[in-house]
């Protein structure tokens, strides 16, 4: 039995929820849902958006949208290196033009989704997956809604809660 499941069975069971939840990390539902999460709001944030966009700046040292979707497939990338090899690759990747970043940024979403679908993680690497790049793929999409915002394309509001979004099936 592994330290994950003798720390869940200590644990009370309230209507199933500790094992439901428990359950969830194990199988990396929670974080097939975060990257469904992060997919739909990155989408959200450069839809319509152009090439010139990907070029605006606000001065003083600020990252460019193109700037932040680069860094962005750079912490994507090294995550699905680290969660594959268990080490962070050696060479970076090379920028790209805007449309092309947006581009790179979904296969890449999309390869650690299938990645993660294809192998359980444990709880203490599955937080430290969110505390880490996922929180900061979450930042740098608000950070991009705001560019749009301020480039004079404000992003439509909605109740993200009540978005049916939903993990993909692993690729066969």
């Amino acid at each position: 039995m592994s330290y994950l499941a003798k720390s869940i069975a200590l644990l009370p069971d309230r209507s199933g929820l500790f094992l439901s939840i428990a359950t969830a990390m194990m199988n990396n539902e929670l974080l097939r849902h975060l990257i469904a999460t992060i997919l739909y709001r990155f989408e959200k944030s450069v839809k319509g958006s152009t090439e010139n966009f990907g070029n605006f700046s606000l001065g003083h040292g600020s990252r460019s949208p193109k700037a932040i979707v680069h860094h962005m497939n750079e912490v994507i990338y090294a995550t699905r290196f680290f969660i594959a090899h268990e080490t962070l690759p050696e060479e970076s990747i090379p920028p790209l033009n805007f449309k092309k970043e947006i581009s790179r940024f979904k296969v890449e979403l999309n390869k650690v989704d299938q990645l993660l679908a294809s192998q359980s993680l444990e709880m203490n690497y599955s937080k430290r997956l969110m505390q880490g790049p996922f929180s900061d793929l979450l930042t740098h999409i608000g950070q991009i809604a705001m560019l749009q915002r301020l480039n004079g394309d404000p992003i439509k509001g909605e109740d993200f809660s009540s978005n049916e979004m939903r993990s993909r099936p692993p690729k066969k």
